[in-house]
């Protein structure tokens, strides 16, 4: 389930655009001009016709990014990055990551009846 701070983002850029604009910009103020260059710091993390189809879907101007690190992490583990590397990624204790998203399934566990 997508957060609903995090959804107008992935609606608009996709969930992999909106988790590497999260991990470079996330909490800080960013300017998403109707057209946008190549060199802004969004332009940078996700591509310029990513930034203005951000900024037609929320409006131009200035926009907080949010931190969205759980919602990140849970991406993140998805793909098959190891808990370790999201804490890294995100600033976490990788405790924090595996209370967030809990323990991994492993596919060689067996599950046994009751």
């Amino acid at each position: 389930m997508i957060p609903a701070h995090v959804a107008p983002y992935v609606e608009a850029i996709g969930p992999d655009k909106a988790v590497a604009l999260f991990l470079a910009l996330g909490g800080s103020q960013v300017y998403l001009p109707l057209r946008s260059g190549a060199d802004t710091p969004a332009a940078k993390a996700i591509g310029a016709e990513s930034v203005e189809r951000l900024a037609q879907a929320m409006g131009h101007g200035y926009i907080k990014v949010p931190l969205a690190r759980q919602w990140v992490a849970k991406s993140l583990r998805d793909d098959g990055v190891s808990d370790n590397k999201i804490a890294s990624m995100i600033g976490a204790d990788v405790a924090t990551v595996r209370r967030w998203l809990g323990p991994r399934s492993s596919p060689n566990q067996l599950n046994l009846p009751l």
